[in-house]
Parts: structure tokens; C-alpha cells; sequence
């Protein structure tokens, strides 16, 4: 008996001795991680802040036109929003249509009001994208008298058209139509 408790007491005493080290702060290795010299830990970094989803969703604003008629000054814009087709819109000052009202319009710009925030457009920075498309092959015109008797001798000396050679050969059956 004395054995088994001499093995519970050495038993108790392990345990002890093992949770004392576990919860000892006394680390040696504590001081290097905390200085992180080759940046191996994880810095929590911060979460960029998204804008507002009136900003995400609203559509982008192109200014294509100032007119002034019969006294009015108009100008004509391009609503164009994700997934959808682009809306033409004419607004004079004080006029709101799909949420984008106009309150000025200055020179070469305007001064709109869209989901409630005032921003000032412009041709330069709001103008619709240019779209450069290939441009036709460029006829050559004659730039001389001179040039233009010189192609006409070209075409006048140039070969006549291949015609078919058609060779006619006496009909071996007898004439039936031309009856002497």
C-alpha cells in the first residue's frame, strides 16, 4: 500500500509541477516575437470602409450638351448605371428627373444635385468617352489635267476583255427547220 501512495503523491506532484510551468509568464521567447524583426506575425490590419450604397448603386453622369433656346438653357445628360440601358435626360435649372436635379449651369459646366450631394460636371471630366472607329479607306482624286489624261491613256491602252471563243460546228443531223 505504501507503493500506490507513494505513486499518487509523485502523480499529484507531476501535475502540479506541469500546470505551475503552463501558466508561468517567464517566457524566453516572449521578448523576440514581441519585437517581430522579419514581420512573421499578423498585424491586424484595418478594414477599408466602403462608401455609402447610394454612391455604389447611383449612375454615372455624363454632360453631352448645353443648348439655350427661345431664352431657356437646357442641358443634356447620360445616365448610365450597371445592367441598365442609358438614359437620355434634358433638365433646365430647377428641373429633377431620375433623381439628379440641376441647379446652375456656368460656361462649360454645371452645377447638378445628385442623391442629395452637389457636384459641378464638366465636358472635360464628365464628357461621354470618345470611341476612335476605323476610318475609311481614302479615295485618291486627281490633283492635275495632266494626271487625269494619263490615266485615261492607262484605261484606253489596256487590253480588251477575254471574250469567249464560240466555234460554230455544222450539225450532223439534217436541218429541220430550214425546209428548201
Amino acid at each position: 500500500m505504501k507503493n500506490i501512495v507513494k505513486k499518487k503523491i509523485l502523480f499529484h506532484v507531476l501535475i502540479f509541477l506541469f500546470t505551475v510551468s503552463i501558466l508561468a509568464e517567464d517566457n524566453p521567447y516572449k521578448l523576440i516575437s514581441a519585437r517581430n524583426a522579419f514581420d512573421l506575425t499578423l498585424k491586424p490590419s484595418p478594414l477599408p470602409s466602403l462608401p455609402p450604397i447610394d454612391d455604389i448603386m447611383a449612375p454615372t453622369v455624363f454632360l453631352t450638351g448645353v443648348t439655350k433656346w427661345k431664352g431657356t438653357n437646357k442641358i443634356h445628360l447620360v445616365l448610365r448605371k450597371a445592367g441598365e440601358s442609358d438614359k437620355f435626360v434634358s433638365l433646365g435649372i430647377n428641373e429633377k428627373l431620375y433623381n439628379v436635379e440641376l441647379k446652375k449651369i456656368l460656361k462649360d459646366a454645371a452645377i447638378i444635385s445628385s442623391h442629395e450631394e452637389e457636384k459641378v460636371i464638366s465636358f472635360e471630366k464628365n464628357g461621354l468617352p470618345t470611341i476612335i472607329t476605323k476610318k475609311p479607306p481614302a479615295k485618291s482624286s486627281p490633283t492635275s489635267s495632266r494626271y487625269s489624261r494619263d490615266k485615261k491613256e492607262e484605261k484606253k491602252s489596256s487590253p480588251p476583255p477575254i471574250k469567249a471563243q464560240i466555234i460554230t460546228v455544222p450539225s450532223r443531223l439534217p436541218n429541220r427547220y430550214n425546209k428548201p
